[in-house]
């Protein structure tokens, strides 16, 4: 556990990047390279450039001018200050303060994985910088255990190289980033604070369990498939770090915590406990020791030893090995080296982008079907709804013709009745008028006898 690893500086590196001299590289990609400086005094500073074969690409330059200014707009204590850049340089830079403290993926590699008290710890810092973060609109994008460096004090979160990049598509992401990508990001759609919550459940899963939760099979194609569909694999995950994980990895991002409540959660979890922003009381040992061998190199670094000599105090590997022999010569030089990365990139990139077309023109033709299914629903609705306005219609046509035969109908037995009614008043009547004759015939026939006798 000697420290940070600092490569001297090759032919192709520069000695000064403005006002800071170079002292060595302490990390290279295939896009930019960071070195180590220091600009009098005792102050280091990690420099930050881009690689290119002569020219800067004029897109190359606007992405770094765009990235220094995200980073110039977050002043926190979790994240590394910007002291100084010059996007317009000919060969851009910007300098942030130097972090003496490991990358969370350095010491899970190292030194193995948390209990769940210490992960917690580190969630909740993590999220304060989150916070701190999301509060300025910035949306970091990439947060990943190598982009979360670890002094006793807390994490610290860097590196926003591709904040803010509206142009961002799958061809961003790396093999590196992929198991800690939202899904949302490895379809290559909009990015929110709710990305990076799922980045920091990625981080903190492997915290715990020394993976990234996912299946492994070797084959990034398929890790990208099954992040952009959410497929975890949870095994091995802490009953008591489920409450705090799971929840981020939700595949929707309407369903999971804001880093503010999983700040809150764990100020919560830690109610009536003294309370301490040191990892000395969260961490163990291996972690500890590892942190401050960081602490002190960066110490020595600052009073002028010079990176790579002897240290005051050494390591293990220096107390019982010898000193090994010079290396041999490359085979490739730096130079040439460089161009394979960025070469190696560059495909990987290649495959990224081939994938994210294929996906994008499937997901259009699904699209497409899916509209057109809806359009026979509605077409399917609308001839079933004018089906039943007919039926209805005839319904209703049949019924006023039920009624009109109905009312036809009553009125003829009503008039038959008048009919009868009046037939059988004329026949009484016409009964009562002979009765009446046949009366006054007797009477007379009555009278006559009378007469006669």
């Amino acid at each position: 556990m000697a420290g940070a690893r600092i490569e001297a500086l090759g032919g192709d590196d520069p000695v000064t990047l403005g006002p800071y001299r170079l002292l060595g590289r302490l990390a290279s990609g295939g896009m930019g390279r960071i070195y180590l400086a220091r600009a009098g005094g005792r102050d280091l500073v990690a420099v930050k450039t881009l690689l290119a074969e002569g020219r800067v690409a004029d897109t190359d330059r606007r992405r770094f001018a765009r990235e220094v200014a995200v980073a110039q707009r977050v002043d926190s204590a979790y994240t590394a200050r910007v002291r100084d850049a010059d996007p317009d340089a000919e060969r851009p830079w910007m300098a942030i303060d130097y972090i003496a403290a490991p990358p969370l993926s350095e010491l899970v590699r190292s030194c193995g994985v948390l209990p769940a008290s210490a992960v917690r710890w580190i969630a909740a810092g993590t999220a304060q910088a989150l916070v701190t973060l999301h509060g300025v609109g910035i949306v970091h994008r990439d947060v990943k255990p190598q982009n979360v460096l670890l002094p006793l004090d807390g994490p610290r979160v860097i590196d926003f190289g591709i904040s803010h990049a509206s142009d961002l598509t799958l061809t961003g992401l790396t093999l590196g980033t992929i198991a800690f990508t939202s899904p949302e990001q490895a379809r290559g759609e909009e990015s929110t604070a709710a990305s990076d919550v799922y980045s920091l459940g990625a981080t903190l899963f492997l915290l715990a369990t020394g993976r990234a939760p996912y299946r492994a099979d070797g084959d990034t194609l398929r890790l990208l498939a099954r992040v952009q569909r959410g497929e975890l694999d949870l095994t091995g995950l802490p009953k008591e770090l489920v409450a705090t994980i799971r929840p981020c990895l939700a595949v929707q991002p309407r369903h999971r915590p804001t880093p503010a409540e999983l700040l809150a959660r764990f100020r919560e979890q830690q109610a009536g406990l003294p309370m301490t922003t040191s990892g000395t009381r969260w961490l163990p040992p291996r972690w500890t020791a590892l942190i401050d061998a960081y602490a002190n190199q960066g110490q020595e670094w600052a009073g002028g030893r010079p990176p790579g000599g002897p240290s005051h105090a050494p390591t293990v590997t220096q107390r019982t090995r010898a000193v090994p022999k010079p290396p041999p010569t490359l085979v490739y030089s730096p130079q040439r080296q460089a161009r394979a990365d960025r070469d190696r990139t560059r495909r990987e990139m290649a495959a990224l982008a081939q994938l994210a077309e294929r996906q994008r023109a499937e997901r259009e033709q699904s699209e497409r079907e899916e509209a057109e299914r809806l359009a026979r629903v509605r077409a399917e609705r609308a001839e079933r709804e004018e089906r039943e306005r007919a039926e209805a219609a005839r319904r209703e046509s049949a019924r006023r013709e039920s009624a009109r035969r109905e009312a036809a109908r009553l009125e003829a037995e009503r008039a038959a009745r008048v009919r009868a009614d009046r037939e059988r008043a004329d026949r009484e009547r016409a009964e009562q008028e002979r009765a009446a004759r046949q009366r006054a015939e007797h009477e007379r026939a009555q009278r006559a006898a009378r007469a006669r006798t």
